[in-house]
């Protein structure tokens, strides 16, 4: 499920094996559905005292709706992550502001992966955790949950 999701909304055009990353089984995945249909995913791996986000895709009909944000401080309040200080990403170009909103700070300069433009960008964990989750957006979206 959540490799389809990947591949669907990061990169619809390449094989399942680019969405795909050897320490997945390692990771903690947080997951929004609707009903029984994964809407979003985050991908939570490890590296104290940083945590890295990656593959984070929410359906592009349901964007729009806090799913992503809300998947991201959700992760936040998890305790596995309360032991890291940041949690960083190789956000895409046209994704920046996202992660801006939520108070992510880009760092460096872009470079390419796969003809694809990225920034890469950090964000303190106490500022993630101390931002509530939405009430009006989650009645909107669906439940998150861990795996």
């Amino acid at each position: 499920m959540t490799y389809k999701l990947r591949q669907q909304v990061l990169w619809p055009d390449s094989p399942i094996e680019r969405v795909m990353v050897p320490e997945d089984h390692q990771a903690l995945h947080i997951g929004a559905f609707e009903e029984e249909n994964l809407i979003g995913v985050g991908s939570f791996f490890f590296d104290l005292p940083f945590v890295r986000l990656r593959k984070l895709a929410v359906l592009p009909e349901k964007q729009g709706r806090g799913i992503g944000s809300n998947l991201i401080r959700f992760a936040a309040n998890q305790p596995d992550l309360q032991k890291a200080d940041y949690i960083w990403c190789d956000a895409r170009e046209g994704a920046v502001a996202f992660y801006q909103r939520l108070g992510f700070k880009v760092e460096g300069n872009a470079f390419q992966k796969f003809g694809v433009s990225y920034l890469r960008a950090r964000v303190e964990l106490a500022q993630l955790s101390q931002q509530q989750l939405r009430i009006e957006e989650l009645l909107d979206a669906a439940p998150l949950v861990t795996h």
